[in-house]
């Protein structure tokens, strides 16, 4: 009697493992739930303009700016010119203290008297001097602070991010700075761009010009400040010279005097009324004139009133004071750069990228619904494969 092998249903046999990907069947698949994928593609793409129509924009206001010209600052360089020349004839009056102007430290701030040089004095009133503080001034976080409190904008900006006076400012004031720039144009150029980020066009410009008025203003507050100390310094330090060598002048007079009384009476004692003619003029107390000369001399010397008959330089130096004390420098106006490009209204927005925006959105969703709809695929259940 022989074994019948049984029949093991269709259903009950388990078909081969195959490792490679059926693409027929995932676009078949992927076109069954293209409604799921254009809805989600249709969504994400919705919320991308939604998100790039609402978000903050930000338009930048730009200006080009070079070193001033010779004719922007020309009335700061002539009072400069004014004072150097008095300080010139003053180092000729009144060599200074003898310095080693071989030591690198000092090879640039004296001059070969000793003297510290007029150039190093005035170094920070020169054109590029000038230029360069007003732009570490433009870049300055205590200007752009200051720029920003005055305006109001800061308070603004605290509004409307509602935030409270408790919380910490650094925040909106880095965000708010950070909008506000002056950068080279390249390595090799001169030329600086200045820069002023906003919300629209006409916010910008308008925050651009202010601003730039705003820091020549504080520039030509300092930079006169910094003549005046310099001139106010030299009166200072020319008086008191003045007054050492009057002082010094005067003395010698009395002791001129004293020894011209004491020769006086020696010439009375000697006998001699005339003039000698051969008379050693070293000695202290000198008869050579004879006593009609010597009380003439005594006479002149206590007639004497002003120093400056008895040394020259006493002169000297008062007329330069004179010429220094009579310099106006209360309304020296000057520009700390040359406007290249002015501040002009820009015409196309920094921020967002609205087409941008929307594109990746849009590519966002059309893949976030086909991932859906392979992963639903995958993890399928066998009785709806």
């Amino acid at each position: 009697m022989s074994e019948k092998t049984p029949v093991i249903p269709n259903q009950w046999v388990q078909a081969p493992a195959s490792d490679e990907i059926d693409l027929r069947e995932l676009v078949l698949v992927l076109w069954r739930q293209k409604l799921l994928i254009l809805s989600v593609t249709l969504l994400f793409a919705i919320a991308g303009i939604g998100y790039a129509m609402t978000a903050r924009q930000v338009w930048t206001s730009q200006a080009i700016i070079s070193k001033p010209s010779i004719s922007q600052v020309a009335a700061l360089q002539l009072a400069v010119n004014q004072i150097q020349e008095i300080f010139t004839e003053n180092a000729k009056v009144n060599p200074q203290i003898s310095i080693d102007i071989n030591d690198s430290a000092n090879a640039n701030k004296y001059n070969s008297n000793g003297a510290i040089s007029s150039e190093y004095v005035f170094s920070s009133l020169e054109q590029r001097a000038i230029y360069q503080s007003f732009i570490s001034a433009f870049n300055s976080m205590d200007n752009k602070r200051a720029f920003l409190m005055q305006e109001e904008i800061y308070a603004a900006e605290l509004e409307r991010i509602k935030m409270s006076n408790n919380h910490s400012e650094s925040a909106p004031i880095s965000s708010l700075a950070d909008a506000i720039s002056a950068k080279y144009n390249d390595n090799t150029s001169q030329d600086i761009t200045l820069s002023y980020s906003a919300e629209t066009p006409d916010i910008a410009l308008q925050r651009l010009v202010k601003y730039i008025a705003f820091v020549q203003q504080k520039q030509l507050k300092i930079k006169s400040a910094e003549l005046l100390s310099i001139w106010e310094n030299k009166i200072k330090t020319l008086t008191t010279k003045y007054e050492g060598m009057k002082a010094d002048t005067l003395l010698k007079r009395q002791e001129e005097l004293q020894r011209v009384r004491y020769s006086l009476r020696i010439s009375k004692a000697a006998g001699v009324d005339a003039p000698l003619e051969r008379m050693d003029s070293q000695e202290i107390f000198n008869i050579q004139l004879g006593s009609k000369g010597l009380a003439e001399k005594l006479n002149i010397l206590e007639q004497i009133t002003d120093p400056v008959l008895l040394n020259p330089d006493l002169g000297k130096i008062r007329l330069q004071l004179s010429s220094l004390k009579s310099l106006n420098l209360q309304d020296v106006k000057f520009n700390s750069f040359n406007m290249i490009n002015s501040p002009e209204k820009p015409f196309t927005r920094d921020k967002p990228k609205r087409p941008l925006i929307v594109v990746l959105a849009t590519l966002l969703g059309g893949m976030l619904g086909v991932a859906i709809v392979l992963v639903r695929h995958a993890f399928r259940r066998p009785e709806e494969a």
